[in-house]
C-alpha cells in the first residue's frame, strides 16, 4: 500500500508557476463565484443536467493536459519542478520575480460544449475530447513544441468524429475508449447511454474515418437477436425511437476492456468490452476488434491451444458438451481463420529493429460477437440495488501450462517463470454512494457468436454465468453523499492490481494484493475437501487495503472552494524518474491542484511490464527517500502545507459596486460632497454590506492562521518531548540499562560486545539461510515430461514381466507384459516363471547330486551305474551349480536395479 510523503509541493502551490497552470484567468470563477455565463454550455442549468463522469486530467509522461475555462492547457511537470527548484537555489530577486511566470502552453479548438472527459491514445499522438453529446480528436504536437521560447496559443489539428451521430439530438457519451489491440493506437470505442457501441477506426490520412464507424452496435437489438441475420445496428439520425422497458434498462453508466493488451494476461480479456448499467446489470461483448488489429506475443498460440481443446472434446463427447459443441466450432473456425492469415510486417515508427504484427479480423463466423449477460450476481442479500458509476475488470493471468503443454522451451514467448497473478477476473464495481463491489470471474469469458440461421426450436437455457461477490467497501459516508455524486475508478501504473476511487470527499487508494496468492493457491488446489470453509474463511479475512490518500472539503478556510455538491475530477497517478509516484487531481473547476507525492511499495508482486525499446526490463530510478523506510526507521506523518486563504490576496468588489450598481444619473454623489439623502443612505448601506462580508471573511481568515500557529506550537512543543523520549532510551540501551555510574569505557565495552554477538549471529542465519537455499534448489524440480512418463510406463511393464504377482492382484493382467513381446501365436513365458523353474530345476539336481553321493559305497571304486568315473560326476555337478549360481546372481541384479528405480522393495 502506498505511503503518503507530502502533499501538494511547493511548485504547484500559489504563488508557483504550476499553479498558475490550474488558475482561471476568469476573474469571478477565481473568486468561487459561480457564473453560468463563463461555460460554453449553452444555458445556464447545463453544467448542473450534467451527471457523469469527469475526467478533466490526462498526461503523456511528465506531461499534462487539463481543462482550464473549457481550454486545454498542456504543461511539463518535470520542467515546472526544475525550473521552480533552479530559481530557489538562486536566491535573488530577480529570480522571485520570475517565479509567476507562464509555464504553459494552450490548446485552441474549436469546441461548443463543455469539456468532460480527456484519454490520450496508447502512442500518445491524439487526444479524444468528449462533451456530454459531442466527441473531437486533437493531434498532439511533439514535445518539442514545448520548449520553443514562445508561449502562444497552438492550434492543431482537430477532427470531430461522428458530426452526424454524436450531436445533442442523440444520447450523451457515457464513455470513450482506446481499443488495446488498435493499430499504433488509433482505435476508438464511443459507447453512449443508450447502448450503442461504436467503432472507429481513425486515420489522419482520410477523413472519412472520422465520419463513419468501422463497427456499430445496438446492444439493446442484440440481446433480443437470434441469428446474425437480424438487424443490430443503432437506428439513423432522424428515425424515432419510442420508449421500450428494455432501453430503460440498457443504460449504460459506464463500459471498460477487460484487458489493457499486455503479453501476461489471458487471451480473450483484450477484446473483450464490459459494460455496466445505472441499474447494476453487466454485460460482455467478446470479441471486439477492429478490421486491423495488432495481437500481443503470447494472445494467438493461448487462442489456438483453447480452440483447439474445445474442438477436441466437442468431437471426443458431443453429448456431454451438449449446446458448447457449437461454440466450440465456431471458436475453431475462428482462430484457423487466423492461423491461415499472412501477417502484415510494419516498422515502427519510434525504433529501428521492431516491426508490428497486423492481422485482419476473421469474417467467420461474423465480425459483431454475441452479447453476453446479464450475468448473475451471485450476492445473495448484499447486494439490493446498485446505482453504478464507474466499472474496471482486472484481467486474469495467462494460463501458461495450457499454452506451454507439450513444449520444452519457454523461451520463444518470454515465459522464462511462472505468470503470477489470478486466474480469475476480477470485475471492480463503483456506485454513486461511493461502494466498491469486487466480483470473481471463475468461469471466464470467451468468444461466442450467434448462429448463422435462426434456429427451428427455441434453444434450451443455458446455466446462468455467475459473478461472485468477495467483498463490498465503503468509502463514503451516508450524509455525505449527494446527488451529483460520481465517483470514478484511475488505474494505477505500478500494480495491476491496486487502483484509485475519486469523488467528492477526496482520493482512496485500494490493493487486493494481500489475498490474491490465498486465492489462486485455493484455486489451484485439486482437493475439494473443505473448500467452502476454507473460502468463507478467505472472504471473512481478505484484507483489502484501503487507505484516504487525499481529503476534500475538510478545512472551511483553503484557497479554494469546493463544491461538495457535484462529482470531482478523476485523479491520475504518475511514475516518472523525476516527479516519483505522482498524483495529480484538481477541484471541481480545475482551478486548484492538489496532489500527493506516494512512496513506492517495497515489494510489488504483481506489477504491471511495460515493453520497452528492445523489451529489456530496466529497472527504474527510486527517489531517495527509499533510503530511510529500507532502514525500518519511524519516518514523519506527512502533513498538507498551509495555502493562504484566496480571502487575502482577492481584490475588494467594492469598485465593481459603485460602478456597476449605480445608474448613471447617481454616479455623481461618488464626486460630490456627502449629502444626507435616501441615495447615499442607500449606497452607504449596500457598501456596508458588502465590506462587513468581506472584513468578516479576512477576520475568520486571520483567527484560522492564528489557530493553525497555536496548535502547530503545541504539536512542536509534543514532538520535543517525544524527541527527547527517544533520546532517553537511546541512552539507556548504550549504556546496557546501569545508570549515569555506568562509566563510558564499560559502555562501549558492553556495546562491543553486544556488537559482536549480533555480527555472530547473522553469520550463522546466512550461512544456514544459504544452505537452506542450495537445499530448495536442489529439491526444485519442474513438471514431469513426456520422456519421463515414458520411461515410467516401461518400468511398470517391466515389473509386470519381472516380478511375481500378489494374491490380490490379477495375474492375467500381469502378463499383458509378457504377451506384448510375442510373435504370432507363440508367446514367451514370463521372465518370474522361468526363474521359479530354474530354481525348481536347481533344487532337483542339487536332491538327485545327494542321492548319487549316498549311493556311491555300493558301486564299484570310482564308476556309476552307467560305468561313468565320479571325477567326470563331480567336475558336471560343478559346471551345472555355476550356471546356477550366475543364473541367480543375474536375476537377483535385475531385482534390485528395478528396487533402486523405483524407490521401493519388491517381493519375493
Amino acid at each position: 500500500m502506498p505511503k503518503v510523503l507530502g502533499y501538494t509541493p511547493p511548485w504547484l502551490s500559489r504563488p508557483s508557476s504550476g499553479y498558475d497552470l490550474f488558475a482561471s484567468l476568469n476573474k469571478r470563477t477565481s473568486l468561487g463565484i459561480q457564473d453560468g455565463a463563463n461555460a460554453r454550455a449553452k444555458g445556464p442549468h447545463k453544467e448542473q443536467e450534467y451527471l457523469g463522469p469527469r475526467r478533466t486530467i490526462a498526461h503523456r509522461g511528465s506531461e499534462v493536459f487539463v481543462v482550464v475555462d473549457n481550454h486545454i492547457r498542456w504543461a511539463d511537470l518535470s520542467i515546472i519542478k526544475y525550473d521552480w527548484e533552479s530559481l530557489q537555489t538562486k536566491g535573488n530577486k530577480q529570480a522571485g520575480a520570475d517565479v509567476s511566470g507562464q509555464s504553459y502552453r494552450t490548446l485552441k479548438a474549436p469546441i461548443g460544449e463543455q469539456i468532460r472527459q480527456l484519454s490520450i491514445s496508447p502512442n500518445g499522438q491524439l487526444l479524444a475530447i468528449a462533451t456530454s453529446h459531442t466527441v473531437h480528436i486533437i493531434v498532439l504536437p511533439d514535445s518539442s513544441k514545448f520548449e520553443e521560447n514562445t508561449k502562444s496559443p497552438i492550434k492543431p489539428q482537430t477532427h470531430t468524429v461522428g458530426p452526424t451521430t454524436h450531436v445533442l439530438s442523440q444520447s450523451p457519451v457515457a464513455s470513450i475508449l482506446w481499443h488495446p489491440l488498435g493499430i499504433d493506437g488509433t482505435c476508438l470505442v464511443t459507447v453512449t447511454t443508450e447502448a450503442v457501441v461504436r467503432l472507429w477506426e481513425l486515420n489522419r490520412s482520410n477523413r472519412w474515418s472520422f465520419d463513419s464507424p468501422t463497427l456499430a452496435i445496438d446492444l439493446t437489438k442484440l440481446d433480443a437477436a437470434k441469428s446474425q441475420q437480424d438487424d443490430v445496428f443503432p437506428s439513423g439520425m432522424h428515425s424515432g425511437r419510442g420508449f421500450s422497458v428494455d432501453a430503460v434498462d440498457m443504460e449504460i453508466a459506464s463500459a471498460c476492456f477487460g484487458g489493457t493488451g499486455s503479453s501476461d494476461e489471458s487471451a480473450w480479456s483484450a477484446m473483450t468490452l464490459w459494460t455496466a448499467t445505472c441499474e447494476g446489470d453487466i454485460y460482455a461483448l467478446c470479441p471486439l476488434l477492429p478490421s486491423k488489429w495488432q495481437p500481443t506475443s503470447t494472445q494467438l498460440p493461448s487462442l489456438s491451444a483453447i480452440a483447439v481443446t474445445g474442438a477436441t472434446m466437442a468431437s471426443q463427447d458431443v453429448d456431454y458438451l451438449g449446446d458448447d459443441v457449437p461454440l466450440n466450432t465456431d471458436q475453431f473456425d475462428w482462430v484457423s481463420a487466423i492461423d491461415a492469415q499472412v501477417p502484415i510486417l510494419v516498422s515502427r515508427n519510434h525504433d529501428f529493429i521492431g516491426r508490428d504484427v497486423i492481422y485482419d479480423r476473421p469474417q467467420r463466423p461474423g465480425p459483431i460477437p454475441k452479447l453476453q449477460g446479464p450475468f448473475q450476481l451471485a450476492a445473495g442479500s448484499l447486494v439490493d440495488y446498485l446505482d453504478v458509476s464507474d466499472i474496471q475488470v482486472i484481467a486474469s493471468k495467462l494460463d501458461t501450462e495450457e499454452l506451454m503443454l507439450g513444449e520444452d522451451d519457454e523461451s520463444e514467448l518470454g515465459l522464462q517463470e511462472e505468470t503470477e497473478g489470478l486466474s480469475a477476473a476480477v470485475i471492480c464495481l463503483l456506485t454513486t454512494d461511493g461502494r466498491v463491489h469486487l466480483f470473481l470471474d471463475l468461469e471466464g469469458v470467451e468468444g461466442q457468436w450467434l448462429p448463422a440461421k435462426a434456429p427451428d426450436r427455441p434453444p434450451s437455457p443455458a446455466e446462468p454465468h455467475e459473478l461472485i461477490l468477495f467483498e463490498a467497501l465503503d468509502t463514503l459516508e451516508p450524509e455525505a453523499v449527494s446527488e451529483n455524486e460520481w465517483p470514478t475508478f484511475s488505474r494505477d501504473p505500478l500494480s495491476r492490481y491496486s487502483f484509485f476511487i475519486t469523488h467528492s470527499q477526496g482520493v482512496f487508494a485500494f490493493s487486493i494484493n494481500p489475498w490474491i496468492k490465498r486465492l489462486e493457491d485455493e484455486l489451484q488446489n485439486p482437493s475439494t475437501a473443505g473448500a467452502n470453509f476454507r473460502l468463507n474463511m478467505l472472504r471473512e479475512s481478505s484484507g483489502t487495503l484501503r487507505e484516504r490518500i487525499l481529503r476534500f472539503g475538510q478545512d472551511r478556510f483553503t484557497s479554494y472552494h469546493t463544491d461538495l455538491s457535484s462529482a470531482s475530477n478523476a485523479c491520475i497517478v504518475l511514475h516518472d524518474s523525476d516527479l516519483g509516484y505522482f498524483l495529480l487531481t484538481s477541484t471541481n473547476d480545475n482551478t486548484h491542484p492538489q496532489a500527493a507525492i506516494l512512496d513506492i511499495p517495497k515489494a510489488l508482486p504483481f506489477t504491471i511490464k511495460q515493453e520497452t525499446l528492445f523489451d529489456d526490463e530496466l529497472e527504474p530510478i527510486y527517489p531517495d527517500h527509499d533510503s530511510e523506510a529500507n532502514l525500518g526507521l519511524t519516518t514523519h506523518v506527512a502533513r498538507s502545507a498551509y495555502e493562504p486563504p484566496a480571502t487575502f490576496w482577492n481584490h475588494s468588489s467594492l469598485l465593481q459596486l459603485t460602478s456597476q450598481s449605480l445608474p448613471p444619473h447617481r454616479r455623481h454623489i461618488l464626486k460630490d460632497e456627502i449629502r444626507l439623502s435616501p441615495a447615499t443612505l442607500d449606497l452607504m448601506t449596500s457598501a456596508h454590506r458588502l465590506l462587513s462580508n468581506e472584513t468578516h471573511a479576512i477576520r475568520t481568515a486571520a483567527a484560522d492562521l492564528f489557530n493553525r500557529c497555536e496548535r502547530m506550537m503545541q504539536e512542536l512543543r509534543t514532538q520535543i518531548e517525544r524527541v527527547r523520549e527517544v533520546n532517553a532510551r537511546a541512552e539507556q540501551l548504550v549504556l546496557g540499562g546501569g545508570g549515569d555510574d555506568v562509566e563510558g569505557e564499560n559502555a562501549k565495552e558492553k556495546l562491543g560486545m553486544r556488537a559482536q554477538v549480533c555480527l555472530e549471529r547473522q553469520e550463522r542465519l546466512t550461512e544456514r539461510m544459504g544452505k537452506l537455499r542450495r537445499k530448495a534448489t536442489n529439491l526444485e524440480t519442474k513438471g514431469v515430461s513426456e520422456k519421463e512418463r515414458e520411461f515410467e510406463r516401461e518400468l511398470v511393464q517391466l515389473e509386470k514381466v519381472v516380478c511375481k504377482p500378489d494374491e490380490n492382484d490379477d495375474e492375467d493382467s500381469l502378463l499383458d507384459g509378457a504377451k506384448e513381446n510375442g510373435d504370432g501365436g507363440n508367446q514367451l513365458q514370463p521372465w518370474w516363471q522361468r526363474y521359479e523353474e530354474v530354481r525348481e530345476m536347481s533344487a532337483e539336481l542339487v536332491e538327485r547330486a545327494k542321492k548319487v553321493k549316498d549311493d556311491g559305497g555300493g558301486r564299484k571304486k570310482g564308476e556309476d551305474d552307467y560305468g561313468i568315473s565320479n571325477e567326470i560326476r563331480r567336475r558336471k555337478v560343478e559346471q551345472v551349480m555355476t550356471l546356477l549360481e550366475r543364473e541367480e546372481a543375474l536375476v537377483d541384479g535385475v531385482m534390485m536395479r528395478l528396487e533402486r528405480l523405483k524407490g521401493v522393495r519388491i517381493g519375493e
